[in-house]
């Protein structure tokens, strides 16, 4: 037993008389913590934040140069090399341009595995679309002896494969963000997997949803498999919103609707709702955009939308102001009815419009409940600074 009070017979300079002293004991007896690549490049200019904001959810973190060297900084933007065959005709970087840096985890396999696919999972439902191809998806274990390390960097993360792997994102600051806010909530975690899931079984690109482009996609498709992706994407960013308790609670008892012929919440049901939301951060009163576009082919349920967006013609731009409750309603109608148990016939009706919409209203709860909607690095300075 490591008895850590001085005594009389130890010299005062052998004395472990601090805590940094026993975690300096418990370092030696135990081994130095592995640590692991996490293919997560960074600005030089961010990479502080980005240890801030590990900190603050107790994970241990360092980094070194980014041994890829897949991409350069500087004050103009960023450069990426596509294949690393292109790494012998870089030569020496110009004037002003630096290399990124690359995120090291201290600590065992599992945890940074898990943390590295909760910040990837994180970036894409920033993104809104999986524009990153095969993320990483675990850790790499880097040797301890530093030649060993230096082959490793030259034979492994220098080669096609692995230096595909090495990532850099614009929004990776807030990503990181939102798997430290996430990572004590397990709900939240499986939430966040979900919707990202959801994003990379059917997902459009968000621009393509501007009025300008009116209706972009087609709205139906007559592939029966088609069908069956859709409905998947969206029981999964529905499933989403049930992880973060936020989904309709009503029962025969305690209906949702009151009347007849047209939908009018139950307070019963409506009040507490919206204290869930409050509860969770999120404004109940926020109202979404629910994008409609074309001819009226929808389900029924699209009646209900009689509040236009401002800048809807009624013609091929049909988007709808709907609020917070009513949006998560409507999702849940989706699911129930056409997606999550056997088809009926409004299912084929049901496309990337609806798939997208599902997945923004999950979207917008879970950066809602991480206080991260509509925030940015500039912003994540001021609280991590």
């Amino acid at each position: 037993m490591l008895h850590l009070a001085r005594t009389a017979a130890m010299p005062r300079k052998r004395a472990l008389q601090t805590c940094s002293d026993w975690l300096n004991v418990k370092f030696i007896l135990r081994g130095p913590m592995p640590e692991f690549c996490s293919f997560l490049v960074f600005k030089p200019s961010e990479i502080d934040l980005i240890h801030s904001i590990f900190a603050a959810a107790n994970w241990s973190t360092r980094d070194i140069p980014d041994p890829s060297m897949r991409y350069a900084f500087s004050e103009r933007g960023m450069s990426e090399l596509s294949q690393a065959s292109a790494l012998k005709d870089i030569g020496i970087r110009r004037e002003g341009q630096q290399e990124g840096r690359l995120l090291l985890l201290e600590t065992e396999q599992a945890e940074a595995d898990n943390i590295i696919q909760l910040v990837c999972a994180a970036n894409l439902i920033l993104e809104g679309f999986p524009f990153v191809k095969n993320p990483p998806t675990s850790g790499f274990k880097l040797p301890d002896d530093e030649a060993d390390r230096r082959t490793t960097f030259e034979n492994v993360f220098r080669s096609d494969g692995f230096f595909q792997w090495f990532t850099y994102r614009e929004t990776l600051p807030v990503a990181v963000a939102i798997a430290a806010e996430a990572w004590r909530d397990r709900k939240l975690v499986y939430a966040i997997h979900k919707l990202a899931h959801s994003y990379e079984t059917e997902s459009v690109t968000p621009w393509s949803m501007h009025p300008r482009f009116k209706q972009a996609f087609q709205k139906h498709s007559v592939d029966f498999s088609s069908h069956v992706v859709t409905s998947v994407a969206i029981n999964l960013a529905y499933s989403a919103i049930e992880e973060l308790d936020l989904g309709v609670k009503a029962s025969p008892k305690k209906p949702r609707t009151i009347g007849q012929g047209t939908f009018v919440w139950n307070p019963e049901v409506l009040d507490p709702f919206k204290e869930r939301l409050r509860k969770a951060g999120i404004d109940p009163e926020k109202t979404i955009d629910w994008v409609t576009r074309g001819d009226q082919t929808e389900i029924d349920i699209y009646k209900m939308l009689d509040d236009p967006s401002d800048h809807s013609d009624g013609v091929d731009i049909r988007d709808r102001q709907v609020s917070l409750p009513d949006a998560i309603n409507f999702c849940e109608y989706l699911r129930n009815t056409m997606t999550a148990h056997a088809f009926s016939s409004d299912t084929p009706r049901l496309g990337p419009y609806e798939v997208y919409n599902a997945q923004q209203v999950a979207r917008l709860l879970i950066l809602s409940k991480c206080n991260l909607w509509n925030t940015w690095t500039k912003e994540l300075r001021r609280r991590y600074g």
